[in-house]
């Protein structure tokens, strides 16, 4: 219910079966997410709880190469995560014969979309992108969708335009030449990163 209707009552009810947020932010730490701090229980409406695109990047990176969860947990997630009933963000800007695995999250204040993008040519990416606007004006939720599609519209161009490297061959779908952790820009939302491709 936490990933697939955005749930809180669902996720803070997680929060309390893993030791509540002091426990939840320990971990986050733990894990490098420096940004991703968890004040108050859902719904957080005045914004306290925080994350950036980086850490969801490095997140997602991080279940997808199986570092944090057993590969049967990852594959798990992953089924739930195909199923959000709010697909308006991200998936709106992927092509025909791509599938995403992602998650969605909204305030007022803030809108965005963190998920794992499959293309048809094999290539895979990890993107997060999160929006800050004024009182849920919906040219936020335009602006990800046409970055999605940009983003997926350069990489389906870059790779038609290079020959195959051995990572984006291999027959394994985490393999990738992504250093670990992976380094944040000095600016730019959203974060992208090339799981397949070097």
């Amino acid at each position: 219910e936490m990933i697939i209707h955005s749930d809180n009552t669902a996720t803070n009810m997680i929060m309390r079966k893993i030791g509540g947020q002091e426990a939840a932010n320990r971990r986050f730490k733990s894990w490098g997410l420096n940004a991703t701090v968890i004040r108050n229980p859902l719904p957080d409406l005045e914004g306290t709880n925080t994350t950036s695109p980086y850490d969801l990047v490095n997140l997602l990176t991080m279940v997808d190469r199986g570092k944090l969860i057993s590969p049967r947990s990852r594959d798990r997630l992953m089924d739930i995560m195909r199923r959000p009933v709010t697909d308006t963000l991200l998936p709106r800007g992927i092509g025909e014969g791509a599938r995403i695995v992602h998650k969605t999250g909204d305030i007022r204040s803030v809108v965005g979309d963190a998920g794992i993008i499959d293309m048809p040519s094999g290539k895979r990416y990890i993107m997060a992108a999160i929006v800050k606007r004024p009182d849920n004006d919906q040219r936020a939720n335009e602006l990800i969708r046409q970055v999605s599609k940009a983003t997926y519209g350069y990489l389906s161009s870059s790779s038609q335009t290079r020959s195959p490297s051995p990572a984006s061959s291999a027959p394994n779908p985490v393999n990738n030449s992504i250093g670990e952790p992976l380094q944040a820009p000095d600016s730019a939302t959203p974060h992208t990163s090339n799981v397949n491709d070097s």
